[in-house]
């Protein structure tokens, strides 16, 4: 699969030419998901509109929940392309670029140049990783700085000089940036742990150490103490406090799990890629064989898996779990993947025929249970209620789940012809037709059922005056404000939603159908309904209704 690239450049080439299909192909097209990408757009073009580039608001309101790195990336993308959903999403498209690159050079320095090309393959064509390419929120930037540090790490390591202080300690305050803490804490605790397990733990209390955290200060101080100042440390107590130690401590938002969470968002996430992480685990823990002259690197191998398990078990017993926490290890993953399937290929690890059976047939199940799922989702069959939310049209996306199935069917047949470098190569084929159409056309035909952007287009068409108020009872999205381009009100309650719409100016309600049944007849003056569409999200018809 690789042998037209046999150097690095070549290489490059041949991840870029995969990478950017998958992550740029229609990445504008879904309207915003909520409710992260409503949050972060929307915060980025008040800071762009108010020329403030300090202070993060929502709503015209204080956001604490992030830092800024996120949105100055997108001030530039929109300066450069207008305010819109590519201009959003483009600082994540970008960063998983340069992750699948990062991990390409990790993985060829670690192994060998076929491990790392494969590495990029894997981690480019994975659910989750590909999913965040295509959202605007800071995980693939987290993911991408965190990744830089690691090899810069690994390379200082591996060439026995401390030369890795300062880059790794700017790439954690650029981590720290986008994410907060986690961007710097985790990065440590991986590598002070496998310094540790290699009785090196001296290899940190260098004078280099000093320089480091010098380089992650002068990165990271200015910003916080900038807005701490501005917000009277307002922004800076609600940040840690509150979205960091509070989301640790506490499941936050109804966002909490079992301490296996992360093991079935494995493979879910790392999917179609997880259909190999049995036979991974136990070769990658193995011990080195007689037949491979390559393997003698255990530190390299110790070094992914003190980074795969530091991030699962620091999230696992984390009160907040979301899926996205633990996309950092899949860089690591994917090297561990790689490795694998390389010395499959090459015959250095042997494992039973079954075992490989098994992994394809697991393959196939990727597909089978994706179009199930999405048959259920699109109301062909009634065995699932998915509570009363159901899309129509959807079902016909279904086909898409024939690719990782026939996928299987080629390895299957690469196997038993005893032909590695085809099952590997119609693997990673499937893998990225499968997840390019799940990005390009699935994503499309879900989107059309949010609601938020066509009312607040409905709104615009009908706007007659500059001067209005736009209200949502019942009913909020964080795009909503977005597409409205100025501050939507939330009404808490009766009382607030009378006195809104009494109001002696233009305004708009954004309410669900069945609410405004009850109310249209209760409150006097003249109100016109002027569109309607169904929300995903809140599983039924929106409307919009004016004064007029």
């Amino acid at each position: 699969m690789l042998r037209p690239f046999q150097h690095r450049a070549g290489h490059y080439c041949f991840l870029i030419l995969i990478a950017v299909p998958l992550f740029f192909f229609k990445l504008g097209s879904p309207s915003l998901w909520d409710v992260d990408e409503g949050h972060n757009a929307e915060t980025a073009r008040e800071m762009l509109v108010s020329g403030n580039w300090i202070v993060p608001t929502f709503n015209f309101r204080l956001r604490t929940d992030k830092p800024a790195l996120l949105y100055w990336l997108q001030i530039v993308s929109y300066q450069m392309f207008g305010v819109n959903e590519f201009s959003a999403r483009l600082p994540s498209a970008v960063a998983s670029v340069l992750a699948v690159l990062v991990t390409y050079e990790l993985g060829r320095r670690m192994f060998q140049a076929s491990t790392g090309a494969l590495a990029g393959v894997i981690l480019a064509s994975t659910v989750l990783f590909c999913a965040a390419a295509h959202f605007a929120n800071p995980d693939a930037i987290l993911l991408a700085f965190s990744t830089l540090s690691f090899w810069f790490f690994w390379r200082s390591f591996a060439a026995g000089t401390s030369s890795w202080f300062v880059p790794a300690g700017i790439c954690t305050g650029f981590a720290v940036l986008a994410k907060g803490p986690v961007g710097v804490v985790l990065p440590l605790v991986v590598s002070g742990l496998f310094l540790l397990w290699n009785r090196q733990l001296s290899r940190l209390w260098q004078r280099g150490l000093i320089w480091g955290i010098l380089a992650f200060s002068l990165t990271v101080v200015p910003w916080y103490a900038w807005v701490s100042a501005e917000t009277k440390f307002v922004f800076l107590q609600e940040f840690l406090y509150t979205h960091n130690t509070g989301r640790f401590t506490a499941p936050m938002e109804g966002h909490g799990g079992p301490v296996f969470y992360y093991l079935i968002c494995l493979i879910v996430g790392f999917a179609p890629w997880s259909a190999f992480l049995v036979p991974v685990c136990w070769a990658g823990m193995g011990k080195k064989t007689q037949q491979d002259a390559d393997f003698p690197n255990v530190h390299a191998y110790r070094f992914l898996w003190c980074w795969v398990f530091t991030y699962l078990a620091f999230f696992s017993v984390s009160g907040t779990k979301l899926p996205n926490y633990i996309l950092p290890i899949y860089p690591a993953l994917a090297i561990l993947t790689a490795r694998f399937l390389d010395r499959w290929r090459r015959q250095t690890v042997v494992i039973p025929g079954w075992l490989m059976n098994y992994c394809l047939v697991c393959l196939a199940l990727v597909g089978i249970a994706f179009s199930t799922g999405l048959a259920l989702a699109g109301g062909m069959w009634d065995m699932l209620s998915l509570g009363g939310r159901k899309l129509p049209g959807l079902g016909q996306w279904a086909i898409i789940g024939a690719v990782p199935l026939l996928g299987a069917l080629a390895g299957w047949w690469s196997a038993r012809h005893r032909q590695p470098v085809s099952l590997i190569a119609s693997s990673s084929i499937a893998a990225a037709l499968f997840i390019g159409s799940l990005g390009v056309w699935g994503s499309g035909a879900v989107a059309a059922y949010k609601a938020a952007k066509p009312l607040a287009d409905a709104l615009k068409a009908h706007q007659s005056q500059q001067e209005i108020r736009i209200g949502c009872y019942h009913y909020y999205q964080p795009s909503l404000v977005f597409y409205c381009r100025q501050e939507v009100i939330r009404l808490q309650n009766e009382e607030e939603l009378r006195e809104f719409l009494q109001y002696p100016m233009p305004i708009y309600l954004f309410v669900p159908a069945k609410e405004w049944m009850n109310w249209q007849t209760t409150v006097p003056g003249s109100f016109h309904v002027l569109d309607r569409h169904y929300d995903l999200y809140q599983g039924e018809d929106i409307l919009i209704v004016a004064n007029y």
